[in-house]
């Protein structure tokens, strides 16, 4: 009893202490793997980053991340990626979109609180990991661990710590910029367009890269994207100069995120164009995944210009393997940069329908704004939020480690993933009449996701009609088999046979089952005549695709 009373009055003091002192409680992040796989479970998302799909919540806020969790499990995205959360070399409240470059000069490497960042406070960010968790969705952070921020152009900003500033051993040489890109020891060793260069070689570097990352999964991020990644060396025998930077901080800090939260981070590096040198990509993919730009940028001109070749393109331009790729529909360097400023969200959204139904690669959607003069911190429901979207995504989650058939026929790209399911666009335009090889679809009848439409899959053809949107989510989605309009014999195709059956029951010469007669109706009026008969046989000399009778 004396020491109940005991612990009563220390709690009691603790309280009041509280009360009257200006104290700021942070939240330590407690959420357990096994939680976050349950809800992803729950919400039919996937549970790994690179089976699932990215979306990257370019400059919003926390807190507006964290009021679009709710929508963004429900377009069926699994993970969330910010805007890089550092302390960087300014302010950005205030600040229209178009300065969002900023974030990508950072001061220091810590999570930013200092009240000066339009994305929002530590606490926050903390908060809305909490939010993502409950939907099983993860959280992915851009970090900024090649550079700081600079002044006016190779010098070092004055905001960056002192520590880092005043030490000659963590820098590279300043004075010069990367001019040659085929040249490994440029890449890696040299500024890259006049921002400072860190020696990520030197332990102190190393270590405030590892602390923030820590500090991050602590407060709940689940992985990381590495901005300049291709700039970092590595330690394969083909660098110039080689480093033990990537398994020094990724095996420090995955050993970390497993000791704590039971989890182990999902790591992409951005590599754009080549790595410059021998040096092969996997001495990068041992690490973690890489960005596929020149494969993304194929598809998305192939689906611009009408050229499915494109559309439908496979080689990696990294040459990573596919579990190793990450594609994109656009990132923010082309949209900021105007290589797809002007790219349509129906066609970066048909763009996203071909790279999202692919096999093992992961991908991204940028979630443009919906201008460049919002404020930093807005988030606009722009093409991430369309219905088209969420089937896609939803297609991908159902499809996860099935086959993949991947198909072109005239202005028709698509995949076929396992034996009952189909992704289809058309890359000339939106609505489009669709008889194409059946690609090993089983046979059977097919609900479009986006439209409600009806597809029919013969031994030979998959047939029906793309909607307005130039994409069809083509399979069912619990699985169950629709009745297949045409299909007199029930052999699961519909050709002459059928026709002449059932011109043998008109006759009375014989009698169809009730489940031929259902199926023999196929304009839907509840009779059997010369018009089911003739409907029958249009479909059969592709004149046309469907019939009215198929719900």
């Amino acid at each position: 009893m004396l020491f109940k009373n005991i612990n009563i009055r220390i709690l009691s003091v603790f309280l009041i202490i509280c009360m009257f002192m200006p104290c700021t409680i942070t939240v330590i992040h407690g959420n357990a793997a096994g939680t976050t796989e349950s809800a992803a479970a729950a919400n039919g998302l996937a549970e790994n980053v690179q089976d699932g799909q990215i979306l990257q919540c370019w400059n919003w806020s926390y807190n507006n991340t964290k009021n679009n969790m709710a929508t963004i499990a429900e377009q069926g995205f699994s993970a969330i990626q910010t805007s890089p959360i550092q302390q960087c070399k300014e302010s950005t409240l205030g600040y229209y979109t178009d300065r969002w470059w900023i974030y990508y000069q950072p001061a220091n490497f810590t999570i930013d609180n200092t009240g000066h960042s339009a994305l929002g406070t530590k606490q926050q960010f903390i908060d809305m990991c909490n939010e993502a968790h409950k939907y099983g969705v993860k959280v992915l952070v851009d970090a900024i661990l090649n550079h700081t921020g600079n002044n006016t152009g190779n010098d070092i900003a004055n905001a960056v710590i002192s520590d880092l500033r005043n030490d000659p051993d963590c820098w590279h040489d300043l004075t010069r910029n990367t001019e040659n890109w085929s040249d490994r020891w440029e890449v890696t060793q040299l500024c890259m367009g006049g921002l400072p260069d860190l020696n990520t070689s030197n332990s102190k570097v190393q270590s405030y890269a590892l602390d923030f990352l820590k500090e991050c999964i602590d407060a709940g991020a689940d992985g990381f994207r590495f901005d300049g990644a291709k700039h970092i060396e590595t330690n394969n025998s083909e660098e110039p100069v080689s480093s033990d930077f990537w398994p020094n901080v990724l095996d420090a800090a995955t050993a970390h995120a497993q000791s704590t939260r039971g989890i182990t981070p999902y790591y992409y590096g951005e590599i754009l164009d080549k790595l410059g040198g021998t040096v092969p990509i996997t001495a990068y993919t041992q690490y973690m995944s890489v960005t596929e730009n020149v494969t993304s940028r194929k598809i998305r001109q192939g689906v611009s210009n009408n050229n499915t070749i494109l559309a439908n393109t496979t080689t990696m331009g990294l040459g990573s393997a596919k579990d190793k790729a990450v594609f994109w529909n656009e990132s923010h360097d082309t949209y900021a940069h105007w290589e797809t400023t002007e790219v349509s969200l129906e066609d970066l959204n048909k763009t996203w329908a071909l790279m999202s139904a692919r096999k093992d690669v992961g991908v991204l959607y940028f979630a443009r704004p919906s201008r460049m003069n919002q404020y930093i911190g807005i988030a606009a429901k722009t093409g991430w939020s369309k219905p088209e979207v969420k089937a896609i995504n939803m297609f991908r989650n159902t499809f996860m480690g099935q086959s993949e058939n991947i198909a072109r026929s005239g202005n028709i790209a698509y995949n076929v993933r396992g034996n009952s399911g189909v992704v289809l666009v058309n890359t000339k335009g939106t609505s489009a009449e669709v008889n194409v090889p059946a690609a090993g679809m089983d046979a059977g009848i097919y609900r479009d996701q986006i439209t409600g439409k009806i597809f029919i899959v013969s031994k030979d053809t998959i047939r029906g009609n793309i909607g307005s949107t130039g994409i069809a989510v083509v399979y069912n989605i619990d699985g169950s088999e629709i009745p297949m309009i045409g299909d007199v014999n029930l052999d699961k195709n519909v050709n002459i046979k059928d026709a002449t059956l059932l011109q043998k029951h008109i006759a009375k010469i014989v009698t169809l089952s009730d489940a031929q007669i259902k199926q023999a109706d196929a304009d839907g009026d509840g009779k059997l005549n010369i018009k089911d008969v003739t409907l029958i046989q249009k479909y059969v000399a592709k004149i046309i695709n469907g019939f009215p009778n198929m719900g």
